[in-house]
C-alpha cells in the first residue's frame, strides 16, 4: 500500500481542502472544474486535498491561484520556498545554491508543458507475487501536454494500467504501460481495449466483428490454449463492460533471440 504522509504534509492538505470547501459556492467550484483548471486528473485533484498525494511549490502555487488565497494560507512551508527562490538572484554561481535548497520539495515539470496521467486503479486486476509490483504506483506517469493535444483526447479521461500477462504479446507484454482513454469508449473493429472480464478482473483485449455480425474479444498471443479468444453475441455487445481504449504502449526492447 501506498505509505502515509507524514503529519505535517497531511496537515497541509487538509488545510487546502477546508479552504476549497469554504470557497467552492463563492467561485462556483467543483473538484471536476478545479481539476480542468489544475490541468490534471479529478482523482489527482482529490488526492491533493484529501492528504494521499504531498503538495509541491508548483500545484500549491496553482491551488492559491485558483482559490484566490496565499500559498501561507494552506502551507508556510512551501510559501517560504517559492518566496526564496523568487527573490534569489540566480547566476550560473547561484543556481546550484538555489536548486540544492529547494530541490527536496521542487519534484514536478511545469503544469504548462506536462499532465499527470493517474494509474487506473482495480483492486480485482492485481493478482498477489504476479502483477502487484505497481499497485503503490497511484501517481500515475507524466506526459507532455504537447504530444496528448496532438493525439487528440481529453487529459481528464486518461488513466494508465499495466498489463499483467503476455495474452497481448507480441504487441503488449506483461509489465508493459498503457494509457487507456475512458472517454465514452464504443466498439470498433481493429481497436484494443481495457475489458472487464466475467470474473470481475480487467484485461486487455482486441475486438474483432466477424461476419454474422458477432464480435470476437481476441488475445493477440498465438497460443490458444493459455489465451483463449471469445464471442460476444451481437445482442450483447452493447452491454460489454468496456473500461476505456488503448491509445498508447510503452514497455522495454525484447530482443529476440535465434
Amino acid at each position: 500500500m501506498k505509505k502515509p504522509l507524514p503529519a505535517d504534509r497531511k496537515e497541509e492538505c487538509l488545510r487546502l481542502k477546508a479552504i476549497f470547501t469554504a470557497k467552492k459556492k463563492q467561485l462556483k467550484l467543483t473538484q471536476e472544474k478545479l481539476a480542468e483548471q489544475l490541468g490534471i486528473n479529478q482523482s489527482s485533484v482529490s488526492h491533493y486535498l484529501n492528504g494521499v498525494n504531498p503538495l509541491n511549490t508548483e500545484i500549491a502555487a496553482a491551488f492559491a491561484k485558483i482559490l484566490d488565497v496565499p500559498v501561507a494560507d494552506f502551507s508556510p512551508r512551501l510559501a517560504g520556498v517559492i518566496e526564496m527562490v523568487a527573490s534569489s538572484r540566480v547566476t550560473a554561481d547561484s543556481f546550484r545554491t538555489t536548486w540544492a535548497k529547494a530541490a527536496r520539495i521542487i519534484d514536478a515539470p511545469p503544469r504548462e508543458q506536462y499532465v499527470l496521467i493517474p494509474q487506473y486503479l482495480d483492486d480485482n486486476s492485481f493478482v498477489p507475487n504476479v502483477n502487484d509490483e505497481h499497485r503503490g504506483l497511484t501517481e500515475g506517469m507524466v506526459f507532455r501536454r504537447g504530444w496528448l493535444q496532438e493525439m487528440g483526447v481529453s487529459f481528464s479521461s486518461l488513466n494508465i494500467v499495466y498489463a499483467g500477462d503476455d495474452s497481448m504479446a507480441p504487441h503488449i507484454l506483461s509489465g508493459d504501460v498503457v494509457m487507456i482513454d475512458t472517454y465514452k469508449p464504443t466498439l470498433k473493429d481493429g481497436e484494443v481495449y481495457l475489458v472487464r472480464m466475467p470474473d470481475g478482473r480487467t484485461s486487455v483485449r482486441r475486438v474483432a466483428q466477424q461476419i454474422s455480425g458477432n464480435w470476437m474479444l481476441r488475445c493477440d498471443n498465438q497460443d490458444k490454449q493459455l489465451f483463449p479468444d471469445e464471442v460476444i453475441p451481437s445482442s450483447a455487445a452493447v452491454e460489454l463492460p468496456l473500461i476505456g481504449r488503448v491509445v498508447w504502449r510503452g514497455g522495454s526492447v525484447r530482443v529476440s533471440r535465434p
